[in-house]
Order: structure tokens, then sequence, then C-alpha cells
């Protein structure tokens, strides 16, 4: 299988994506009315996808630095409040890899062009809101790529709606740091269908 990464903007491609997102949502953070159809900050954002020629295996969403988050900070208030040096931040969200195709995909190399596509769009700094299992597996993921990632457990993030039930902290990837354009380290890491399932997505 050849995979391929990047920003898409074709409607095959995303359509899937959203479907990949809505089953993994439905079944793995067990929110059975969860829609992963489009939504506005899809269409504001860059949706960043893993394919195998026109068959989408994953991807998120990567939002620019005046998104809100479900606590009602903005990304650039939480710069100052996390004492980060200044620089562009954006949000990784609807992150999500399809169960049937966790076996083809590393970690590392997914979180790599995830990273090295951020910094193409400029940003210095990505936030991430998830449960704690899932940064702390993500956590693992950048220390491979010798990319700073912090989680901040004291920051208080309580979304809204159907993640409302949901545990979350926030985290940070600091982009500028680590890992540029380098052959992506081999490994045995892949989003296997033998891990928990709460490796898979992330809310």
């Amino acid at each position: 299988m050849q995979i391929s990464y990047g920003i898409t903007k074709d409607p095959q491609l995303l359509g899937e994506y959203y479907r990949v997102r809505e089953l993994c949502y439905q079944q793995e953070l067990q929110l059975p009315s969860f829609d992963g159809s489009e939504e506005p900050a899809d269409r504001n954002g860059s949706i960043f996808v893993a394919h195998n020629n026109s068959q989408c295996l994953g991807g998120a969403r990567i939002v620019g630095d005046t998104k809100e988050l479900a606590s009602k900070l903005l990304l650039a208030d939480l710069m100052v409040e996390l004492d980060l040096e200044p620089g562009s931040c954006c949000l990784w969200e609807r992150l999500a890899v399809s169960e049937a195709y966790r076996e083809n995909i590393s970690q590392p190399e997914f979180c790599g062009q995830l990273v090295n596509t951020s910094r193409s769009l400029g940003y210095d700094y990505a936030f991430m809101v998830s449960s704690v299992l899932n940064a702390r597996f993500y956590r693992l993921c950048h220390s491979a790529l010798d990319i700073p990632f912090q989680i901040f457990h004291h920051v208080e993030c309580v979304p809204s709606g159907p993640f409302a039930q949901l545990e979350h902290v926030l985290s940070v990837a600091h982009l500028r740091e680590g890992f540029l354009d380098k052959v992506v380290p081999e490994t045995n890491h892949h989003f296997a269908l033998s891990q928990q399932s709460y490796y898979g997505v992330a809310a």
C-alpha cells in the first residue's frame, strides 16, 4: 500500500474522511449520535488526510488561531497564559484513523506528516484537546520525532454538547523544534487493531 499525506479539497476524499471520523467517534468514543459530516470549521480550516490513491485512511482538521476552545479561551490567550514564546498556533481536531487500516499506518509517520503540513501552513504550535490517555499516546508519537509535546493538566477545558461527558485535557506540540523533513524513523508502532480503541481518535 502506497500511503500519501497532505491537505485535500477533493470531494471524494473529504467525504470518506467525514465517514471515517463519524464511525470512530460513534463506536470508540461511544457517541452514537455524532454526525461526522462537514462542519463550518471544516470549511474554515484545512483537512489533512492519509490516503491510498482515492481511498482515505484517516485524517485530522487543522484550524487557525482565531479558533476558540470549548472553554471559550482563545488560542492567542492560551499562548500568554502558558508562557509560550510568540508564534502562530493552530488546533488539531477530529483526528481519526480507519479501524481497517491501522496496521498499515505508522504512528510517527502520521504525526510527522501532520507536523510538517502544519508547519507549511505557517504554524509554530499545535494545540489538541483529548483524553489524558490519548494525550500521553500522542506525546509518545512525537517523542519519536524529537518534538516537544506538553500536557497541561491545570488548564480547564470542558467541551459542551456530546463531548461534555468525556474526559479532556489540553496539549500542545512545539512545531518549530525537532523533526524537520527528515526520514521518519523505522518503527513497528502502528495504529494497530490490537491496541486499545482510544488510540485511534482524539476528540
